[in-house]
Order: C-alpha cells, then sequence, then structure tokens
C-alpha cells in the first residue's frame, strides 16, 4: 500500500516566519509611537493655548497629521518598488528616532512650531513606512499565509491604538512634564529600529519608475491601470471607504457620547476604544475565517454587521450597555471587512508594481479620512443633524454598498454561508491539504459517497471549486439555484453526445481560467459503499493541460443521511451531530495520467483513511457489546436449523461460552473451532474473541493433511466442536485436544446463566473486555485457503482489518 503525507487542517496553518513577527512588533511600536506621541502634542498645545481652543487645535493636528500622507504616499509607494523594502523600513525607523528626539526638544524649549513640525514629520515618516509595510508581507509570508497576516496586523495595529490613546494621558500625569514623557517616546523608537534589524533583507522589486512631483498624475496613472482588474479596483475602492467609515464613526463618535449618553468629552473619546477592540477582533476573525486562502465570502458578512451596527448606534436607547455593543459590533463588521481586502491587494498586485498599488489605496484612504471629516462637518455644522443621524445616514449609505458588493459577490456570500451551515452539522477532518495548490489549476477526483459531497468537499477550500455534477442531482428542485450560483457543470452519461462534449469543454475553459474543478468520475451516488468504476471523462478534461490531477477520499460519509446506506435518502435521524467526516488529499498526479491509476489512488486513500482511525479502535468485543446494547431485542442470527437469537440472547450464550472456554483454553493463544455455519459456531467465535484469544475455523471440507497442517501452524492446543458433527465428517486423527459443546450446556445451571445475563445486560463494555495494552492490529482470526495446491496458506486479520471491512 502507498505511503501518503498526511497533515490536518491545523497543522496546514503552519507558524508564520520570524521575520514576520519581528515586523509586526516593529509596526505594533510605530503606531504606538504615533497615537501617543500626537495626543501628547495635543495635550500640551491645549494646556499652553487654553481649553476654549481645544477644538481648533485638534482639527489642525489632524490636519498636519493627515497632509504628509497626501503628499508622499505616491512617492513611498514608488521608493517601496525600487529598494529592498526592508531597508525602507529601517531608514524609516531611524527616522523616527531622530523625529522623537527633535519632538522631545520641542517639548524642552515649548516650540509650538517645533511641536507641528515633529507631527508633520511623524506623520511624513508613517506614510513612507505604510507601502513598505503592507508590501513586504506576501515576500516574507506565502500566499496561503496573506490572510492570517493580515488579520494579526490589522489587530495589532489596533491594539496600538487602543494602548497609545490610554498610555499619553497616563504619561502626562505621571511624568508631569511633557518632555519627560516624550523620553518614553524614543525608547519605544528605539525599540521599533530594533526590532526592524531582525527582518529578512527583501530583494528590490525592479521597478524603475521614478517620482514626479505631479503625485496626483501618477495617482491617476496607477488607478487607471489597475482599472482593468476589477476585482482589484473594488478591492482598492473598499479598501478607502473602511478608512472613511473608521474616520467617520471617530470622529462622530465624540459628540455622539455627549448627545445620547450625556458624557463629557474626555469619555466620549474613549468610547472608539469599545470599535478598536471590535476591529482587532474582527481583523483576528477574518483570518481564521480565511485559512489558507482570501475568503472574499467574509467581505458581504463584515459590510451588512457594518451597516446594522452604523444604523443600531441611532435605534439604540440611551443607555450604556447598549450603546457599547452597536460600538463593538461595528468594529467586529469593520475588521471582517478590511482583512480579505487589504490581503487580496496585496496579492493581486504586481509584484513589481505592489507599493505603488498600495500607496494609491493609502493615498484614497487618506482622502477618505478627511471627506469624513468634511462630511461630520457638513451635518453637524450646516445641517443642524445630530450625531445619531449621522450614524444612521452613513449606515444607510454603508447598507448601498452592501448590496452593490452583494449584486458583484453573490457567489461568494451564500458559497460561504452554506460552509458555514456545513461547518455547523459536520466535523470535518482534513489530511493532507497542502497537496492542494494554493494558486492555479487542478482537477480534484473524489469518490462520491452522499449527496452532499460537493458542499463537503467546497468547505475545506477558501478557492472556488467548479463541479461537474450528475445532471439528475443538479436538476434536484432544492439544489439547482445554489448549484447555479456555485458554477456547477452538469453532466450525465445518458445526454446526447454534443451536450457531454459541451460540458467537457467548459470544464477544460474552467481549467484555462486557473479554477480548480472536481468531477465525480463514478458518475453517480454510490448504493453500496463502495467505489465504482471511474469513466474516462477526466481525462479529456486534463488533456494537454498543465493542471495535476488531485485523488480524493471522502471517508465516514457512508452511513449519514445523505447516503444510501439506508437505501432511501434522509429516512432517518442523524446518528451524531455534528457528524464526523474525513476527507483525504492525496499527492497530484500529472495531468497525462490513465484513469486506472487516479481510481488506484483513491483506493489507497481510502486505506490511510481506516488507518488513520486505527488509534481509535477498540477490540472487536467491545464494539459487538456496544452494538448489542443498542439492539438488544432486534434479531442478530439464525441458521437452516431453525435456531434464531436476538442480540441480548447471543450475547448472553456468548459470555456464557466464554466463561467454560477460560480455564478450558488456558496457555493457548489461538483455538481451533470445528463447526459449521450455524448459530453455535458464531457463539464459539464470539465466546473466544472475547477471551482475546485467536479463533481459526478449520475448513472441514479439506483434506485431512490440509486440515493438520493449519493446526500445526497456529500452534492449536485444543479444538472446539460438537459430537454430532463430528459424526457427520471424518476429521478424527487430528492431533488436539477436544472440547465438545454439548458437555458445557449440559452442566450449566441456572445461576451461571443469570448471571452472564446480568454480566451481558448491565456491567459496561470496558469492564467485559481487557482494554489495557489492546493493539488494534493484533489478529483477531485466521483463516486459511484449501490447500489444494500444497500447503494451505493463512491469512492473518487483526481486529482493525475487520472493522475496517464492517
Amino acid at each position: 500500500m502507498a505511503k501518503h503525507q498526511v497533515e490536518n487542517m491545523g497543522h496546514s496553518e503552519s507558524r508564520l516566519s520570524r521575520s514576520f513577527g519581528w515586523l509586526n512588533v516593529t509596526q505594533f511600536a510605530g503606531a504606538l509611537n504615533d497615537n501617543i506621541f500626537k495626543l501628547l502634542i495635543v495635550f500640551f498645545l491645549i494646556h499652553a493655548n487654553g481649553a476654549e481652543k481645544a477644538g481648533t487645535i485638534s482639527a489642525t493636528a489632524g490636519a498636519v497629521f493627515v497632509v504628509p500622507f497626501l503628499l508622499f504616499s505616491s512617492a513611498a509607494g514608488i521608493l517601496a518598488d525600487r529598494i529592498s523594502k526592508q531597508r525602507i523600513i529601517v531608514a524609516v525607523k531611524v527616522i523616527e528616532v531622530i523625529v522623537m528626539l527633535l519632538g522631545t526638544v520641542a517639548f524642552f524649549t515649548g516650540s509650538e512650531a517645533g511641536l507641528y513640525l515633529t507631527l508633520f514629520l511623524m506623520a511624513s515618516q508613517s506614510a513612507l513606512f505604510g507601502p513598505a509595510k503592507y508590501g513586504i508581507v506576501p515576500e516574507i509570508v506565502r500566499t496561503e499565509q496573506l490572510s492570517r497576516a493580515n488579520s494579526f496586523i490589522e489587530s495589532f495595529t489596533y491594539l496600538a491604538i487602543i494602548a497609545g490613546t490610554a498610555v499619553a494621558p497616563l504619561l502626562s500625569m505621571i511624568s508631569a512634564n511633557y518632555a519627560l514623557a516624550a523620553v518614553w517616546c524614543v525608547a519605544v523608537a528605539i525599540v521599533g529600529l530594533l526590532t526592524s534589524l531582525k527582518i529578512d533583507q527583501t530583494s528590490p522589486a525592479g521597478s524603475n519608475r521614478k517620482a514626479s512631483l505631479f503625485f496626483l498624475g501618477e495617482i491617476w496613472e496607477t488607478l487607471g491601470s489597475i482599472r482593468r482588474d476589477g476585482y482589484l479596483f473594488l478591492a482598492v475602492i473598499g479598501s478607502a471607504y473602511f478608512m472613511f467609515t473608521a474616520a467617520f464613526s471617530q470622529i462622530n463618535l465624540i459628540p455622539y457620547g455627549i448627545e445620547k449618553l450625556g458624557l463629557i468629552q474626555e469619555q466620549s473619546g474613549y468610547l472608539f476604544f469599545v470599535a478598536a477592540l471590535g476591529i482587532g477582533i474582527g481583523s483576528y476573525l477574518s483570518g481564521r475565517l480565511s485559512g489558507r486562502n482570501i475568503e472574499f465570502g467574509v467581505v458581504p458578512v463584515g459590510a451588512i454587521t457594518l451597516s446594522i451596527s452604523l444604523a443600531a448606534l441611532h435605534l439604540v436607547p440611551a443607555e450604556l450597555t447598549a450603546v457599547l455593543t452597536a460600538i463593538f459590533a461595528l468594529g467586529i463588521g469593520a475588521g471582517l471587512f478590511i482583512v480579505p481586502l487589504q490581503s487580496f491587494i496585496q496579492f493581486r498586485s504586481p509584484s513589481d508594481r505592489r507599493g505603488e498599488v498600495l500607496a494609491t489605496a493609502g493615498f484614497l484612504g487618506w482622502v477618505s479620512v478627511l471627506l469624513a471629516s468634511g462630511l461630520v462637518y457638513l451635518l453637524t455644522g450646516h445641517l443642524g443633524l445630530s450625531a445619531s443621524d449621522g450614524f444612521i445616514i452613513i449606515g444607510a449609505l454603508t447598507m448601498l454598498m452592501t448590496l452593490i458588493t452583494l449584486f458583484i459577490l453573490p457567489d461568494f456570500l451564500v458559497r460561504f454561508l452554506t460552509l458555514i451551515c456545513v461547518k455547523v452539522f459536520y466535523r470535518i477532518r482534513v489530511i493532507g491539504l497542502n497537496n492542494i495548490p494554493v494558486s492555479g489549476p487542478a482537477l480534484l477526483v473524489p469518490n462520491h459517497v452522499s449527496w452532499v459531497d460537493a458542499l463537503l468537499l467546497s468547505a475545506t477550500q477558501q478557492r472556488r471549486i467548479r463541479f461537474l455534477m450528475e445532471r439528475s442531482i443538479y436538476e434536484t428542485r432544492y439544489l439547482k439555484q445554489l448549484l447555479k450560483l456555485m458554477g456547477v457543470i452538469p453532466i450525465s452519461s445518458d445526454d446526447p453526445p454534443k451536450e457531454i462534449l459541451r460540458s467537457i469543454k467548459a470544464a477544460r475553459e474552467a481549467i484555462a481560467a486557473g479554477y480548480m474543478v472536481c468531477i465525480f468520475a463514478e458518475g453517480a451516488v454510490t448504493r453500496n459503499g463502495m467505489i465504482q468504476s471511474f469513466r474516462e471523462g477526466l481525462e479529456r478534461i486534463v488533456k494537454g493541460t498543465e493542471a495535476p490531477v488531485i485523488p480524493v477520499y471522502l471517508g465516514g460519509l457512508w452511513g449519514s443521511i445523505f447516503s444510501y446506506a439506508h437505501g432511501k435518502l434522509v429516512s432517518r435521524w442523524p446518528v451524531r451531530l455534528p457528524y464526523p467526516v474525513t476527507i483525504i488529499f492525496g499527492r497530484p498526479l500529472s495531468s497525462g495520467c490513465a484513469v486506472n491509476e487516479v481510481r488506484q489512488a483513491v483506493e489507497e486513500l481510502s486505506c490511510d483513511y481506516f488507518n488513520s482511525k486505527k488509534s481509535d479502535r477498540r477490540s472487536l468485543s467491545e464494539a459487538l457489546i456496544r452494538s448489542v446494547r443498542k439492539h438488544w431485542r432486534h434479531p442478530a442470527i439464525s441458521d437452516s436449523t431453525g435456531r434464531r437469537l436476538s442480540f441480548g440472547k447471543m450475547l448472553t450464550a456468548s459470555l456464557l461460552l466464554s466463561t467454560e472456554f477460560r480455564k478450558k483454553t488456558a496457555g493457548s493463544d489461538s483455538v481451533g473451532v470445528l463447526l459449521p455455519s450455524s448459530v453455535g459456531g458464531v457463539l464459539v467465535n464470539i465466546g473466544l474473541t472475547m477471551l482475546g484469544k485467536v479463533p481459526v475455523n478449520l475448513n472441514y471440507t479439506a483434506s485431512l493433511q490440509a486440515v493438520c497442517s493449519a493446526v500445526k501452524q497456529c500452534g492449536i492446543k485444543r479444538i472446539i466442536t460438537s459430537r454430532a458433527f463430528m459424526e457427520k465428517i471424518s476429521l478424527v486423527e487430528i492431533p488436539a485436544d477436544y472440547l465438545y459443546l454439548e458437555d458445557i450446556s449440559e452442566r450449566t445451571s441456572f445461576a451461571v446463566k443469570l448471571q452472564a445475563w446480568i454480566r451481558a445486560r448491565l456491567i459496561p463494555a470496558g469492564s467485559l473486555v481487557k482494554r489495557k495494552g489492546f493493539d488494534p492490529d493484533r489478529p483477531a482470526t485466521i483463516i486459511f485457503s484449501s490447500g489444494s495446491t500444497g500447503d494451505p496458506k493463512g491469512i492473518v486479520l487483526s481486529h482493525h482489518n475487520i472493522m475496517s471491512n464492517v
């Protein structure tokens, strides 16, 4: 049996690189410094000029901080594409230390102009940092880790915002000296510089483009180039809208808290803490939901959450708990919304222009911040609306954007929600997930066990899969619209030749477009649980392409309510919720492989599936006891003599026999059984298995020489049979001691039978059998060939073998 690399889903999300860890610490220190130092400057200026000028000072400081992002974002993006992003990050951190020192001097001298200059320089170095920070992520993590990496960056950024906003007032109060407080920022900047040196060196992207003073023209040109990629353009616009919503919420929450909750200005400022916490958690959740790929299905979910929570801020009663809940939900929605977009911009941007695209997205984001400030001023200053009214207006605008998103990406949302439902009702264990390419075409070829196979396979992937599906299933009333939305390609062996060719052509076109395509090569859901023959259409789909063929095995689905294990579909209640399923992806085969090679690979994966269950195996005896307890009065066995036993009577009789066998078979591992296929033969086999013995059923139709050979090979000293049976056959010269069933039944008292019934009915299964030291590969029985061409050959079947076949 072939050996396959097996890795479960938890292992597929391997640890992010150390270099990314240092990048995250570096950017956290920078974001922390930005927030602390900016607030220290604002507090100092308000203290020096009086509280009546607080609004003017805050607005001026905000403008000074935003302008560098507008002026230098384009140049920063071009720079990031020309030289090593790691070198830019280190240089920016050196500049940050210098700027913090200049700011400390400005505090010491009390120079307001110096503080405004420091704020401008701080924002300038942050503007230079942005494209390099986001652009280096695809260079130091693998593509399948992009969403996860961005979720950490966003989470730590907003954690830095929370920490900075909380620490700044404490530093100013504890030190009672702004210059001394600024020294702490110098220390943080030095930490950021040291951690930046730990980031691995990266190569320049190779762009030769030069920056220009006419940066608006460059921004417009970049927008024009990315408009040709519709999805990338929409991601950039969505990212800018996130900045607009976040800025509007941050600005509007201060008057909202004053008007709605009666808070003072400083208390209202802390409301954004809750939103920032929500964004951090939402970003982390988005990364977890995306897994190895960029999950666009999260974007509409985030947009819907964002819309509802913005509207809720207008609708909820003026109670702190209700308001904080709405604000937290707002943050969660924003976090879910931004991470897939940011990851997609990094992934989709051309490698030699990634910094340029990220800079353009950043520029649009900061323009959105200014627009948000202007909108707050327009709504509250000129139109006289309340802050609460502002939130309902933005909520309506966001809902409009959400509807547009749903119109453009309906399949992503429906697929995402469907997968959530699948994961609720199924517990899916995935093995070999790294055998699936993160990008590019591939043909998946699984066995076909149930009517939900396609949904279960989709649940293991964030990539879209185009399924070829039996037309009769595709035309099912309740599934057709969902399958159509998923881009399923219907096909049937009953289709006319032209229709079959059309379906195969559609599959080839999907492969050429870079999709993963899945074909259920058996052509129908199995009716007996076995893998049926594969049809040759799969060869035609990948012929002449470079797409790998990936064998897949769906394990555990035979027996589910959507399989034919019980005759009709959904003919009984589920036996377990969530229902356990194992999906194994094998190593890719070449596009030129034959159909029989693919089927062989799937069959080998089925062996891997059963072997993966070996560690959880119980003995045959324990499994039988548990089954008997569920079906105590149901018919179990019968034979041609008319004898019939229920499950309960079968187990009671087997335990009764095992008690008698214990002494008679002491010292023997293997015990011969010389009985016909009958109720008695079943009971003897079960009784011996209960004792941990290996029953060897001797073939009484074989020659005496063959039977004696089997006895010798197994070292059998005791044979269990019956006198009535021995009278009918001529095997009387076998060298072994005989134990007759008639002798056991004659001396069995009522008390012994009652004790056996109590054990069978009431004693826990684990107490009836020996668990300690149990090995699933331990022999359960040995069967022999007839020996017609020489000595009979023994086949050892383990507990695991038989349980797997069951």
